[in-house]
């Protein structure tokens, strides 16, 4: 797998990708990915941009308005699986997540997956991700991750839905104006809005 392809994966499962389970036997795995109809063409996007995992084509399932598609399984895929997925549990925060979150595009994937841009009041605006998914520590290894690789600065913070409770990140506003700066160039049209003020 190339780096380019491995940084999308990666940003991807950070959000709402996702790997099959891992198979012993060929020690594969593979790759699905499912988007709603008004963001089709950045669907279409992350699969123009994998075609040497050889994805299938776009697939539709109209009662719900969602389009996927999926992978060919592969070792590479497997070794993804086994760092996301540990024990075949939960999907969880790779403790290597420093090495893997390195590239800005990887950043930019998982913020259009995740992201949402707080600009309810004037001349505020906030990044935050919602990684209710994770533990709490799964959250400070991302924040510890996305400091030390690209100077961003971000809190984990509480927040109760239905009794239970889950973490979320927010960029400090005084990281904001460098975190906007590192991911636009990779955000795509069907996500403008969240970088955008207007």
């Amino acid at each position: 797998m190339g780096k380019r392809v491995q940084n999308i994966l990666v940003g991807s499962l950070l959000g709402d990708g996702w790997l099959t389970a891992y198979r012993p036997k060929t020690g594969t795995s593979i790759f699905y990915l499912k988007y709603q109809d008004k963001v089709i063409e950045y669907l279409e996007w992350i699969h123009a941009q994998i075609v040497e995992l050889q994805p299938s084509v776009l697939k539709t399932i109209p009662k719900y308005k969602q389009h996927y598609f999926y992978t060919r399984a592969r070792q590479d895929l497997g070794e993804l699986r086994q760092l996301f997925y540990p024990n075949e549990g939960k999907k969880r925060v790779p403790i290597q997540i420093q090495s893997l979150l390195i590239d800005p595009l990887t950043l930019a994937i998982w913020y259009q997956d995740d992201g949402t841009l707080d600009t309810r009041r004037k001349y505020h605006w906030n990044a935050m991700f919602a990684t209710y998914c994770f533990p709490y520590e799964d959250c400070q290894l991302l924040t510890k991750a996305v400091y030390n690789n690209f100077e961003i600065e971000m809190s984990v913070c509480r927040c109760q839905m239905r009794g239970k409770m889950y973490y979320r990140l927010y960029v400090l506003s005084k990281s904001m104006q460098r975190f906007i700066e590192t991911v636009t160039p990779y955000i795509h049209p069907n996500y403008r809005y969240k970088i955008s003020l207007s």
